[in-house]
């Protein structure tokens, strides 16, 4: 039993270590920008306004267009990773700004 719950909290640690976007905290929206070249219509309208509201250091604002980007638009896994990882990284700098 104890082994057991010393492996939950060993895996959950790692996941939120992880999930906290533990490596580099700047948001890099040239290369989001880069990586998204072929979007068109109302997915590029949701990445524009997302970056651009990054750009200006307006976190908060930026989240919504970015998971709304991430739910509508059919992403292949390089994509979805960069913006899963955009997205971590906006809601951490949007929650230190509140």
């Amino acid at each position: 039993m104890k082994k057991r719950l010393l492996y939950v909290f060993a895996v959950s640690g790692l996941i939120a270590f992880a999930a906290s976007g533990c490596s580099n905290k700047n948001i890099d929206t040239a290369k989001v920008r880069a990586a998204f070249q072929t979007l068109s219509g109302e997915g590029r309208q949701y990445l524009d306004q997302g970056l651009t509201a990054i750009d200006q250091s307006n976190y908060v604002a930026a989240v919504r267009p970015l998971r709304t980007l991430a739910y509508k638009v059919k992403l292949d896994k390089t994509q979805r990773d960069l913006l899963e990882d955009t997205i971590t990284k906006a809601e951490a700098k949007a929650a230190s700004q509140k």
